[in-house]
């Protein structure tokens, strides 16, 4: 027996329907909503680092 949420996201509102999933799966557990929001801190954390890098490989070097 597994545990599933099926999902249908409105992707015109992706912030707020990315917050009701996240907020339904913490929700269905309760114990561990720490864990799973550091988690998702560091995913997202990475994302936004690569997201970083690239547009800093976009930018012209000014010389002087």
């Amino acid at each position: 027996m597994t545990h599933t949420l099926q999902v249908e996201m409105d992707l015109n509102k992706p912030v707020e329907e990315l917050t009701q999933v996240i907020s339904a799966v913490l929700s269905s557990h309760p114990l561990n909503q720490k864990e799973i929001l550091t988690a998702l801190d560091l995913e997202i954390g990475n994302v936004l680092a690569v997201i970083e890098i690239e547009e800093q490989k976009d930018v012209p070097e000014v010389s002087e």
